[in-house]
């Protein structure tokens, strides 16, 4: 009994050996330190433009300085990677666009955007290859929610999160304060949370009620008794598709440090998701965007 024993011991010895490691040495290396990825909440600043107004207009030289600054505080913290809210099947147009020298954003209907006022010059004073985009579009809207049981409770929460989003957006556009200053509010904790729980908790109270329209909707297959559950599900479901995308790019990239560059309101599932996967994880934009 003892010489069998002996001899699968040397067998497990001798084929762990074949790969010059141990089977302590194996689980060892496979332990990897996670990914890190800061996700920067923003708007999509091509929406908010406006050549006639000198806060609005962000090719003018102030603007363009502070996204600048932007740029600066976030090669800080060293990505390999940086991902944007773009589709998939856009990725050969985003680096067409990367290897140009120059272009003249006017000439692009988004060309304002925080895709490539922050994301281009972000990837490129890292030396990036280019950027990489994640997103998976659907188009559905805040107010799609238009009554039912419990809905006083949503349009409350709704009109607060409209309202204080407003007033931010206008001290940014009426030059009150700068870009950095912008994001850094957007990202702070209980502003993402409370996003976060517009679209992912409150419309929980609705029941029995309907959608302001069902474009793009099987309306057969909407369960109004819970038509809050129905609303949250249709904003969960699209920020699961683009975290897959996240998760299939970086195994495809093999990037380790990740900035993703990402509509405000995705920020609080994206972390949630990330968070509870013991491969990632979060590092706050705060820690970036400077005091």
């Amino acid at each position: 009994m003892k010489r069998t024993i002996a001899f699968f011991l040397s067998l497990l010895f001798v084929l762990g050996g074949r790969n010059g490691l141990s089977a302590q040495d194996s689980l060892a290396t496979s332990e990897t330190a996670p990914v890190e990825v800061l996700l920067l909440g923003t708007l999509h600043f091509n929406q908010f433009h406006r050549s006639d107004s000198s806060t609005r207009d962000f090719l003018r030289p102030q603007r363009q300085a502070e996204f600048a600054e932007v740029v600066r505080q976030l090669v800080g913290f060293q990505a390999d990677q940086v991902f944007i809210e773009r589709e998939r099947g856009q990725q050969a147009r985003l680096d067409s666009l990367y290897r140009l020298a120059a272009f003249d954003p006017r000439d692009l209907s988004d060309g304002l955007s925080e895709v490539y006022q922050i994301g281009f010059p972000l990837a490129r004073q890292l030396q990036l290859a280019g950027v990489v985009g994640i997103d998976h579009y659907e188009s559905h809207s805040q107010g799609l929610l238009a009554a039912g049981e419990g809905y006083e409770r949503f349009r409350q929460d709704l009109v607060d999160f409209q309202d204080y989003g407003r007033q931010v957006t206008q001290e940014l556009l009426q030059g009150q304060h700068s870009i950095r200053d912008f994001l850094r509010t957007l990202n702070l904790p209980e502003n993402v949370a409370r996003s976060h729980r517009l679209f992912y908790n409150t419309p929980a109270y609705v029941t029995a009620g309907s959608f302001r329209n069902y474009d793009g909707l099987d309306r057969d297959q909407i369960d109004t008794e819970y038509i809050g559950a129905e609303f949250i599900a249709l904003f969960y479901e699209r920020n699961l598709k683009i975290y897959s995308n996240l998760l299939r790019s970086q195994m495809e990239t093999g990037a380790r440090r990740i900035v993703v560059i990402i509509g405000q309101t995705h920020v609080g599932v994206l972390q949630d998701l990330l968070e509870n996967n013991p491969h990632y994880k979060i590092v706050p934009a705060g820690d970036y965007l400077g005091d």
